[in-house]
């Protein structure tokens, strides 16, 4: 869905659980951003979710991503895995960020030194103002 106002969002929430464990990922349109906040946690069950509410944010072409993680409790080997296939799909033509400061998203993703890949931003509001 597609609108003439440039401030109009359109929000799409999935829920899934698996193993116990729930991931609920929020996709809404900014601009011509699109932000997907995912909540919960994101392991070898959930990541196939998160890559697939990515390709689902992507058909729409935007020219930036951004992966909201302020709300993960648990990021994985294989929820980075998505991340990087996220970064991989949006480049090199799009922008891609990544919302992470917190000991449970940031701190894995600089100990396995994707902060030299992928760009992280302490809060949705820099990761937004800096994609506009």
């Amino acid at each position: 869905m597609h609108s003439e106002d440039a401030d109009a969002f359109v929000a799409d929430g999935q829920t899934s659980v698996a193993g116990g464990a729930a991931l609920t990922i929020l996709t809404v349109q900014h601009k011509e951003l699109a932000i997907l906040t995912v909540q919960g946690s994101i392991d070898v069950l959930t990541a196939p979710q998160l890559s697939d509410a990515v390709s689902s944010a992507l058909s729409g072409e935007p020219s930036g991503l951004i992966i909201d993680l302020t709300s993960t409790e648990f990021l994985a080997s294989a929820g980075m895995s998505a991340l990087v296939t996220a970064y991989e799909a949006i480049a090199p033509g799009g922008l891609f960020g990544v919302v992470a400061d917190g000991p449970s998203t940031s701190r894995p993703i600089q100990l396995v030194g994707l902060d030299q890949t992928l760009t992280l931003y302490p809060t949705l509001d820099q990761a937004i103002a800096a994609m506009t």
